[in-house]
């Protein structure tokens, strides 16, 4: 022997199977951290690529800029995108509820709005009083015509808090294009329209002439400081600021909102979520390591032991089990980065070969190509991190494996006895299942052993079920689907809907909820007293006042972080919330204006209630503004005895999966001719916004499986490991007299064991890892529904691959000669 290391080779080409199965699990551990560390990179580009469609490709957008300001804002270095538009007013479709905002837009700054500009035919609009518009706008105003005829609109305009009416009048557009349809403006009840360059100037006194600028900052980790400084530069007040919350929490950028301030100091439960995962990815990698390793150490003992005794150090044996790993990883990682690579590039290409481009909001398959092509690929660093991270879970799984070695005294090393035996008093009892009895036995000798596969196990089943959760926090649109209520939004301001008539909407097959809403506004008359009813305080001049009166899930969502003792008063009619008046500013001075504050005790028409909460932003009918005014938010029936009335402004009904939707829809339109009404429909809507995930879901899915695969072929190498060194022990069996059949019933029994018991374990880290995943959606870490589906499927394909792993080497070693398998150094 020249070397300790020439001594590692030689064990490794001697003991080639042990070899083998260790150099594959380093292969699939490089597999698996370098395809998440490939897919990082697409999975946030698809992501952007979501919020951008749904809301543009902005950080914010200063309101009511002037010209000036607007070029000086184009010139500033900070900013690395900074475009305007103009709105030259707003047109209400008759009898629907959805409104037409009209925008010009300048220069660059429609390219900001991919999913705004898609065409269905003609082209888009050139010159002043040229149009585009989508064809479902085109439908709800019953325009007949074509390409290039006269479209006339009746629009209106106003500035943000304006103490003016705002301007009216009436304009004849040139249709040019068609646009396509855009369903995520029905939540907030405006769609979009393109007009021609010019077409402001044209239509709009001076006054109104004033930009949206768009902007993007050059540096995203000072974009908050940025648009302070601009702020108070250019005197742009916080109401004329509007942050695209969509695009900035997708790009992890942070930035100051009204209700709350994310700073870099704060803690994210969206880190942690993505740190929880990416350590149970390396454990369930490492461990696999680690169990082979200590696996193939156990045999090797006696040999150690004499090495020992001819003199070898402790610190030799672990330069002995290092070398052989180094050799090893030398080996393995180079394959499993290149296959990592391979395979990612397999799953998105497979993922955008089989599906329209649209579904991944792209207008071909060369887009969605470069699209993939540009944050795919052998990028360098998570390559390098990749190796690393292999590099040292393999060694970090390897030194308890070398440690276990050393630490053996060489007489026992060479008596070949590695642990005590202690028996056990036990209770005489009746074996129903012997080879179940003696599979459990098995487990027992070796606990050691026993607990690191059925830990392998646990792992790759938590990492499954983990996974699955995460992937719905790549999700941008959700914040958007939470802006709208049920499936269908009902709207009578006039009549009101009556109790009858949600009872009998609510007995139709097909509806599974329906949220209410009752809303009540008195103005103030000459006098400044409010019409209609009395209250223990009057608003300021120019408030109104508003009571709202909202369900029982609502009021518990809307209050949910407030003790149960407040929700029970507020059910009580003893307590309410309030919504502060919007303050107004009228020549640079702010107007005075009503602030009820908690605890502040109000009275309405003789009931008593206390101010528990203030609403961060007040609940308005559906897709209209806020008329600013004080708003006392109440339960529902406790608006019917502070008002007198009864009948619902708004429902929102919510339908079954299977649902029959014409029927539905019939007993709605009914409903609303009869009451005066009007409805819209949000299924397009939620098509559009599930197929804008659609894209991310596919390829997050596509991670899953394949990391779900390397887990399995994990949990057969584990096993597998676990069968092949017990060749001896085996033969041993066999020559005692136990029957092929009931060896293979022992060890299937050990299989169906390390299965049922891993699948238990890790179901139950996995809803604790599914708990954490959901508080970076949240900010709350509370209980969740526990994701039964993917436990139940991660334990079926465990138990699977566990009787798998042990019917092949048992099918091999039960055809061996019962001497040769005793006899077997491997």
């Amino acid at each position: 022997m020249k070397s300790y290391r020439s001594l590692a080779l030689k064990e490794l080409w001697a003991q080639k199977v042990t070899s083998v199965l260790i150099l594959i699990a380093v292969i699939l551990s490089t597999m698996m951290t370098t395809v998440i560390g490939q897919s990082i990179g697409i999975l946030n580009a698809m992501q952007q690529s979501q919020a951008i469609n749904l809301n543009g490709n902005r950080y914010a957008t200063f309101h009511q800029m002037t010209e000036e300001q607007a070029n000086k804002l184009s010139a500033d270095s900070r900013l690395s995108y900074a475009e305007r538009t103009l709105s030259i007013g707003t047109a209400d479709i008759a009898n629907g509820k959805i409104s037409i905002l009209l925008r010009e837009y300048s220069g660059n700054a429609l390219s900001a709005y991919p999913s705004d500009a898609k065409l269905e035919n003609g082209r888009l609009p050139e010159k002043a009083g040229e149009i585009a518009l989508p064809q479902d706008v085109l439908d709800m105003l019953g325009f007949q015509g074509e390409l290039g005829d006269p479209l006339s609109l009746d629009l209106h305009i106003s500035l943000l808090r304006d103490t003016e009416a705002g301007y009216e009048y009436a304009n004849n557009f040139i249709l040019t294009g068609i646009l396509k349809s855009n369903y995520i403006g029905y939540v907030s009840g405006t769609v979009l329209g393109i007009v021609g360059t010019g077409t402001a100037e044209k239509v709009l006194p001076d006054k109104y002439m004033l930009y949206s600028v768009d902007i993007r900052t050059t540096d995203k980790k000072s974009f908050q400081s940025v648009v302070d400084d601009l702020a108070a530069q250019y005197a742009i007040p916080q109401y004329c600021i509007q942050y695209n919350d969509t695009m900035l929490s997708t790009a992890g950028i942070q930035y100051r909102t009204e209700s709350t301030v994310e700073t870099d100091s704060g803690f994210s439960y969206m880190t942690l979520a993505g740190i929880l995962i990416g350590l149970l990815v390396l454990l369930a990698s490492g461990l696999v390591v680690y169990n082979i390793l200590r696996i193939a150490v156990t045999k090797r003992v006696k040999e150690y032991g004499i090495l020992r005794a001819i003199g070898a150090e402790k610190s030799k044996l672990y330069l002995l089990v290092s070398s052989q790993l180094t050799i090893l990883c030398g080996m393995g990682i180079p394959i499993g980065i290149l296959l990592g690579i391979l395979s990612t590039k397999g799953i998105t290409i497979a993922a955008s070969s089989f599906f329209n481009p649209d579904l991944f909001l792209a207008s071909s398959e060369t887009e969605v190509a470069a699209m993939i092509a540009e944050n795919a690929g052998s990028k360098a660093i998570p390559l390098l991190i990749s190796v690393g991270i292999t590099l040292l879970f393999a060694f970090i799984s390897a030194i308890p494996a070398a440690r276990y070695a050393a630490k053996v005294s060489p007489t026992i090393a060479l008596l070949g006895q590695t642990a005590s035996i202690k028996r056990r008093n036990r209770k005489v009892k009746r074996i129903r299942n012997f080879e179940a009895f003696y599979a459990r036995m098995n487990m027992k000798r070796n606990r050691g052993r026993t607990a690191i596969t059925i830990l392998s196990l646990v792992m790759s089943i938590t990492v499954f079920v983990a996974l699955q959760s995460f992937s719905g926090l790549l999700d941008a649109s959700e914040d958007i689907q939470r802006m709208h209520l049920g499936d269908y939004s009902m709207n009578s301001q006039t009549v009101g809907f009556s109790v009858k008539d949600v009872v009998a909407l609510k007995n139709n097959p097909g509806i599974q909820s329906i949220s209410t809403l009752k809303y009540s506004m008195y103005q103030q008359d000459e006098n400044g007293e409010l019409k209609d009813i009395q209250t223990s305080f009057i608003p300021q001049p120019g408030e109104s006042f508003q009571i709202v009166g909202i369900d029982e899930v609502r009021l518990t969502d809307l209050v949910s972080t407030l003790p149960e003792s407040d929700l029970q008063a507020l059910k009580n009619g003893t307590a309410c919330l309030v919504q502060n008046p919007i303050p107004i500013f009228f020549e640079g001075t702010e107007m005075k204006n009503t602030a009820l504050s908690v605890g502040d005790n109000l009275s309405i028409n003789g009931t008593s209630l206390k101010v528990i909460a203030l609403l961060d932003s007040p609940i308005t009918l559906e897709n209209e503004g806020f008329i600013n005014g004080v708003q006392v938010v109440v339960f529902d029936s406790v608006y019917d005895q502070l008002t007198g009335k009864s009948q619902y402004t708004e429902l929102y009904p919510t339908l079954t999966e299977d649902a029959d939707r014409p029927s539905i829809e019939q007993a709605i339109q009914e409903l609303c001719s009869r009451n005066g009404g009007t409805w819209l429909s949000y299924a397009n809507t939620d098509q559009q916004l599930k197929e804008s995930y659609e894209q991310i879901r596919l390829l997050a899915w596509g991670l899953i499986l394949f990391v779900g695969f390397i887990g399995i072929l994990n949990i057969i190498n584990t096993v597998y490991t676990n069968i092949h060194t017990r060749v001896i022990e085996i033969g041993v069996q066999r020559a005692i007299g136990m029957s092929a059949g009931s060896l293979y019933k022992t060890f299937l029994w050990e299989g169906v064991y390390y299965g049922i018991i891993a699948s238990i374990i890790g179901g139950i880290l996995g809803y604790i890892c599914t708990i954490f995943v959901n508080s970076a959606s949240t900010d709350i870490i509370q209980l969740v529904s526990m994701p039964i589906i993917s436990i139940v499927e991660a334990a079926i394909l465990s138990i699977v691959a566990c009787l798998i792993a042990t019917y092949i080497p048992l099918k091999r070693l039960a055809k061996m000669n019962i001497v040769e398998s005793i006899e077997t150094v491997e």
